[in-house]
Protein backbone atom coordinates (compact mmCIF):
# COMPACT_ATOMS: atom_id res chain seq x y z
CA UNK A 1 0.00 0.00 0.00
CA UNK A 2 1.16 3.30 -0.86
CA UNK A 3 2.60 5.49 1.96
CA UNK A 4 2.34 8.79 -0.19
CA UNK A 5 -0.74 10.74 0.22
CA UNK A 6 -2.65 13.19 -2.01
CA UNK A 7 -1.57 15.76 0.06
CA UNK A 8 1.89 14.92 -0.47
CA UNK A 9 2.09 15.22 -4.28
CA UNK A 10 -0.56 18.25 -4.25
CA UNK A 11 2.14 20.32 -1.93
CA UNK A 12 5.03 19.42 -3.95
CA UNK A 13 2.62 20.27 -7.13
CA UNK A 14 1.62 23.99 -5.31
CA UNK A 15 5.82 24.30 -4.59
CA UNK A 16 6.67 24.01 -8.23
CA UNK A 17 3.43 26.49 -9.34
CA UNK A 18 4.32 28.76 -6.40
CA UNK A 19 0.79 28.21 -5.33
CA UNK A 20 0.64 29.82 -1.87
CA UNK A 21 -2.81 29.98 -0.93
CA UNK A 22 -4.64 27.02 1.22
CA UNK A 23 -7.38 26.66 -1.03
CA UNK A 24 -5.55 27.36 -4.34
CA UNK A 25 -5.94 30.76 -6.41
CA UNK A 26 -4.65 30.14 -9.70
CA UNK A 27 -5.27 26.50 -9.51
CA UNK A 28 -7.56 25.32 -7.21
CA UNK A 29 -7.65 22.34 -5.25
CA UNK A 30 -10.41 20.77 -6.49
CA UNK A 31 -8.89 21.28 -10.07
CA UNK A 32 -5.29 19.66 -8.99
CA UNK A 33 -7.23 16.92 -7.27
CA UNK A 34 -9.11 16.01 -10.78
CA UNK A 35 -5.42 15.98 -12.83
CA UNK A 36 -4.17 13.62 -10.31
CA UNK A 37 -7.99 11.42 -11.19
CA UNK A 38 -6.78 12.18 -14.79
CA UNK A 39 -3.14 10.90 -14.20
CA UNK A 40 -4.40 7.42 -12.99
CA UNK A 41 -6.34 7.14 -16.21
CA UNK A 42 -3.38 8.47 -18.75
CA UNK A 43 -0.71 6.04 -16.36
CA UNK A 44 -3.38 3.05 -16.67
CA UNK A 45 -3.08 3.21 -20.47
CA UNK A 46 0.56 2.98 -20.88
CA UNK A 47 0.86 0.42 -17.66
CA UNK A 48 -1.94 -1.75 -17.13
CA UNK A 49 -0.40 -3.38 -14.52
CA UNK A 50 -0.19 -0.66 -12.18
CA UNK A 51 -3.46 -1.19 -11.03
CA UNK A 52 -4.00 -4.93 -10.66
CA UNK A 53 -6.62 -6.70 -9.50
CA UNK A 54 -6.02 -10.66 -8.31
CA UNK A 55 -9.54 -12.21 -7.38
CA UNK A 56 -11.27 -15.41 -8.17
CA UNK A 57 -14.57 -15.00 -10.50
CA UNK A 58 -17.36 -17.35 -11.37
CA UNK A 59 -17.62 -18.14 -15.39
CA UNK A 60 -20.22 -18.30 -17.27
CA UNK A 61 -21.80 -21.29 -18.49
CA UNK A 62 -19.78 -21.79 -22.30
CA UNK A 63 -16.64 -20.23 -23.97
CA UNK A 64 -16.79 -16.56 -23.77
CA UNK A 65 -16.21 -14.00 -20.72
CA UNK A 66 -15.87 -11.16 -19.44
CA UNK A 67 -13.71 -9.51 -16.77
CA UNK A 68 -15.25 -8.22 -13.59
CA UNK A 69 -17.43 -4.51 -15.04
CA UNK A 70 -14.77 -2.14 -13.09
CA UNK A 71 -11.94 -3.96 -15.33
CA UNK A 72 -10.02 -2.56 -17.93
CA UNK A 73 -8.02 -5.02 -19.32
CA UNK A 74 -7.39 -8.94 -18.92
CA UNK A 75 -3.61 -9.63 -17.42
CA UNK A 76 -4.09 -13.24 -17.08
CA UNK A 77 -5.61 -16.56 -15.59
CA UNK A 78 -3.96 -18.01 -13.27
CA UNK A 79 -6.25 -21.35 -12.09
CA UNK A 80 -9.49 -22.92 -11.63
CA UNK A 81 -10.84 -22.71 -7.95
CA UNK A 82 -13.85 -23.95 -7.79
CA UNK A 83 -14.37 -26.54 -5.04
CA UNK A 84 -15.03 -29.99 -6.94
CA UNK A 85 -12.57 -28.95 -9.82
CA UNK A 86 -8.79 -30.29 -10.30
CA UNK A 87 -7.42 -26.88 -9.00
CA UNK A 88 -4.92 -27.09 -12.37
CA UNK A 89 -3.23 -24.01 -14.04
CA UNK A 90 -4.89 -22.32 -17.18
CA UNK A 91 -3.14 -22.04 -19.95
CA UNK A 92 -3.22 -19.41 -22.79
CA UNK A 93 -3.75 -20.70 -26.03
CA UNK A 94 -4.08 -19.49 -29.60
CA UNK A 95 -7.85 -19.19 -31.12
CA UNK A 96 -6.70 -19.67 -34.48
CA UNK A 97 -4.60 -23.28 -33.83
CA UNK A 98 -7.79 -24.16 -31.76
CA UNK A 99 -10.04 -23.32 -34.02
CA UNK A 100 -8.12 -25.33 -36.78
CA UNK A 101 -7.88 -28.34 -34.64
CA UNK A 102 -11.04 -28.63 -33.18
CA UNK A 103 -13.56 -26.00 -34.87
CA UNK A 104 -16.80 -27.32 -33.08
CA UNK A 105 -14.69 -26.37 -29.95
CA UNK A 106 -17.52 -23.65 -28.83
CA UNK A 107 -20.38 -26.53 -28.08
CA UNK A 108 -18.07 -29.37 -26.70
CA UNK A 109 -19.42 -30.76 -23.11
CA UNK A 110 -18.95 -27.92 -20.71
CA UNK A 111 -16.81 -28.34 -17.01
CA UNK A 112 -15.07 -26.78 -14.19
CA UNK A 113 -11.71 -27.85 -14.98
CA UNK A 114 -10.52 -25.17 -17.64
CA UNK A 115 -7.48 -26.06 -19.33
CA UNK A 116 -6.69 -22.85 -21.69
CA UNK A 117 -7.72 -18.98 -22.24
CA UNK A 118 -7.94 -17.11 -25.39
CA UNK A 119 -7.23 -13.80 -25.47
CA UNK A 120 -7.62 -10.71 -28.37
CA UNK A 121 -5.80 -7.73 -27.58
CA UNK A 122 -8.34 -6.04 -29.76
CA UNK A 123 -11.15 -6.59 -27.38
CA UNK A 124 -9.36 -6.06 -24.15
CA UNK A 125 -12.51 -6.70 -21.65
CA UNK A 126 -13.42 -10.56 -23.13
CA UNK A 127 -11.87 -13.81 -23.11
CA UNK A 128 -12.84 -17.20 -24.07
CA UNK A 129 -12.19 -20.94 -22.35
CA UNK A 130 -11.89 -23.81 -23.13
CA UNK A 131 -13.04 -26.36 -22.82
CA UNK A 132 -16.19 -25.14 -22.30
CA UNK A 133 -17.04 -23.52 -18.95
CA UNK A 134 -20.21 -24.88 -16.51
CA UNK A 135 -22.25 -22.41 -14.92
CA UNK A 136 -20.32 -21.98 -11.52
CA UNK A 137 -17.29 -22.70 -12.63
CA UNK A 138 -14.33 -20.78 -10.70
CA UNK A 139 -11.04 -19.21 -11.53
CA UNK A 140 -8.61 -16.88 -10.32
CA UNK A 141 -8.24 -14.10 -12.93
CA UNK A 142 -5.86 -10.96 -12.86
CA UNK A 143 -7.03 -7.92 -14.53
CA UNK A 144 -6.50 -4.03 -14.86
CA UNK A 145 -8.58 -2.02 -13.50
CA UNK A 146 -9.15 1.99 -13.18
CA UNK A 147 -8.70 2.76 -9.05
CA UNK A 148 -11.59 4.53 -6.98
CA UNK A 149 -11.07 8.68 -7.70
CA UNK A 150 -10.27 11.15 -4.81
CA UNK A 151 -13.08 13.18 -4.10
CA UNK A 152 -12.66 17.14 -5.39
CA UNK A 153 -16.08 18.22 -4.75
CA UNK A 154 -15.83 20.19 -1.14
CA UNK A 155 -11.90 21.62 -2.60
CA UNK A 156 -10.47 20.06 0.64
CA UNK A 157 -7.50 17.79 0.24
CA UNK A 158 -8.94 13.95 1.04
CA UNK A 159 -6.37 12.12 3.54
CA UNK A 160 -5.95 9.72 0.95
CA UNK A 161 -3.46 7.56 -0.28
CA UNK A 162 -2.30 7.56 -4.26
CA UNK A 163 -3.71 4.30 -5.35
CA UNK A 164 -0.80 3.26 -7.06
CA UNK A 165 2.63 2.49 -5.77
CA UNK A 166 4.80 5.72 -3.76
CA UNK A 167 7.44 5.07 -7.16
CA UNK A 168 4.61 6.84 -9.46
CA UNK A 169 4.39 9.59 -7.19
CA UNK A 170 7.20 11.97 -9.50
CA UNK A 171 5.09 10.96 -12.66
CA UNK A 172 2.12 12.06 -10.95
CA UNK A 173 3.30 15.16 -10.37
CA UNK A 174 4.47 15.47 -13.74
CA UNK A 175 1.28 14.97 -15.35
CA UNK A 176 -0.31 17.61 -13.06
CA UNK A 177 2.34 20.10 -13.90
CA UNK A 178 1.12 19.28 -17.72
CA UNK A 179 -2.00 20.10 -17.24
CA UNK A 180 -1.57 22.97 -15.05
CA UNK A 181 0.69 24.83 -16.86
CA UNK A 182 -1.41 23.71 -19.92
CA UNK A 183 -4.12 26.29 -18.57
CA UNK A 184 -2.20 29.06 -19.07
CA UNK A 185 -0.58 27.52 -22.21
CA UNK A 186 -0.91 30.68 -24.32
CA UNK A 187 1.58 32.28 -22.47
CA UNK A 188 5.30 30.65 -24.50
CA UNK A 189 6.94 30.05 -21.11
CA UNK A 190 4.19 28.14 -19.77
CA UNK A 191 3.44 26.21 -22.90
CA UNK A 192 7.29 25.51 -22.63
CA UNK A 193 7.01 24.22 -18.90
CA UNK A 194 3.95 21.80 -19.95
CA UNK A 195 5.34 20.36 -22.83
CA UNK A 196 8.41 19.86 -20.75
CA UNK A 197 6.67 17.94 -17.55
CA UNK A 198 4.24 15.90 -20.25
CA UNK A 199 8.02 14.67 -22.17
CA UNK A 200 9.19 13.78 -18.17
CA UNK A 201 6.07 12.31 -17.71
CA UNK A 202 6.07 10.09 -20.17
CA UNK A 203 9.98 9.13 -20.22
CA UNK A 204 9.32 8.27 -16.55
CA UNK A 205 6.65 6.15 -17.30
CA UNK A 206 8.49 4.39 -19.58
CA UNK A 207 11.05 3.57 -18.35
CA UNK A 208 9.67 2.51 -15.09
CA UNK A 209 8.12 -0.17 -17.47
CA UNK A 210 11.51 -0.71 -18.96
CA UNK A 211 13.09 -1.49 -15.37
CA UNK A 212 10.10 -3.65 -14.54
CA UNK A 213 9.86 -6.09 -17.37
CA UNK A 214 14.05 -6.18 -16.93
CA UNK A 215 13.58 -6.86 -13.11
CA UNK A 216 11.14 -9.51 -13.49
CA UNK A 217 11.36 -12.74 -12.48
CA UNK A 218 10.11 -13.91 -15.55
CA UNK A 219 13.04 -11.91 -17.60
CA UNK A 220 15.65 -14.43 -18.85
Amino acid sequence: MAVTTLGNVINRVKTTLQETTDSGTRWTNGELIEWVNESYQAIIQIKPEASTINMDVELKAGTKQTIPANGLRLIDVVRCVSESSSGAAVTVCDRRQLDTARRGWHREPQTLDVEHFIFDEMDPKTFYVYPPAQAGAQIELMYSALPDLHSSASNAIPNDSIRFDDTLAPVIVDYVLYRAYSKDADHTANLNRAQMHYQAFMQSLGQKTQIDRATSPNAG
